[in-house]
């Protein structure tokens, strides 16, 4: 690693890079095809009710280990909690298929020391210290591009924390199996319920599906959220609040303001920010702490 990249954090070496695009390409083929199948099943079977409410229930969970999990309490450190919370968050956050929680937290924490600029790995107006001239180009790199070209984000440097920290690193090393378990548990359920033919419909639509469809919501806030929607006053990046993006990934879409208060815990508006009020909720039920509130005049809430 040259010392430029070094001093950047970011990792060069070829077999790192091949290694890193490897697990992505892996890691999104593998629900993308079931996706496929889940598409002809259903054309020729439907799907019957506890396959929706499988996909519905295992949705929400996998949304709320992405947002509570490992982007406000892995990356950002907006509350505390304890073991066993921070075991379950480190689960339901690896069954989301977006790579180990090092990686995950190293790559988003160089997006925002490089938000929008040179070395953000996910900017739809860069790669590298190279310009992105046309918004098609940006949007593809910023949505899925950057998985399958970009270098990796040394988490020595961006994620030392988790490294350090028993129960996340041991989610990292143990990424595949998390993996396994998230596509396999629909598919027990529906066997359970039904037989054969239910565990298929759960496994195809409750498993592939679902982390298919979690893949492009969490990716266009990358990209769409950062070239469509409205910015909070003072923003000095170009991270935009969704309405839609935030509905469909519980409040992650109001990524201006998140760009603003990067470690608040809760997003405003308010009405929109569901992992906000299941943060709350915990620490109501005082299995959250320390929660880092703030407002939009920037005042500690």
């Amino acid at each position: 690693m040259s010392e430029a990249s070094e001093r950047l954090g970011v990792i060069t070496d070829s077999h790192r890079v091949r290694g890193n695009r490897t697990l992505n390409i892996v890691s999104i083929a593998i629900p993308f095809l079931g996706t496929l199948a889940c598409i002809t099943f259903g054309i020729l079977h439907g799907f019957s009710s506890f396959s929706w409410l499988v996909f519905g229930a295992s949705f929400a969970l996998t949304a709320i280990g992405i947002g509570v999990g490992l982007h406000r309490y892995f990356v950002h450190n907006a509350f505390r909690t304890r073991r066993v919370l921070r075991f379950i968050l480190g689960v339901l956050g690896s069954s989301a298929m977006q790579g180990p929680i090092d990686r995950w937290v190293a790559d988003h924490r160089r997006h925002h020391r490089f938000t929008d600029q040179a070395h953000d790995p996910h900017s739809p107006y860069w790669v590298g210290e190279a310009p992105i001239r046309t918004k098609f180009a940006g949007l593809v790199h910023s949505h899925i591009g950057w998985m399958l070209t970009g270098l990796v984000s040394d988490e020595s440097k961006y994620a030392a924390d988790i490294l350090r920290e028993p129960i996340s690193a041991w989610c990292s090393r143990n990424y595949w199996f998390l993996c396994a378990v998230s596509l396999l548990l629909p598919a027990l359920a529906g066997l359970i319920a039904s037989g054969i033919v239910e565990a298929v419909s759960c496994f195809l639509l409750g498993g592939c599906a679902r982390i298919t469809l979690l893949h492009n919501i969490t990716w266009a806030v990358n990209s769409f959220g950062h070239m469509f929607g409205s910015r909070v006053p003072g923003s000095t990046d170009q991270s935009r609040d969704s309405v839609v993006l935030a509905l469909l990934l519980m409040g992650e879409g109001l990524h201006s303001y998140h760009h603003m208060y990067p470690n608040a815990a809760l997003n405003e508006p308010w009405w929109l920010d569901v992992n906000g009020a299941i943060i709350c909720g915990l620490e109501k039920l005082g299995l959250a702490h320390d929660v880092v509130r703030y407002r939009l005049a920037g005042k500690p809430a």
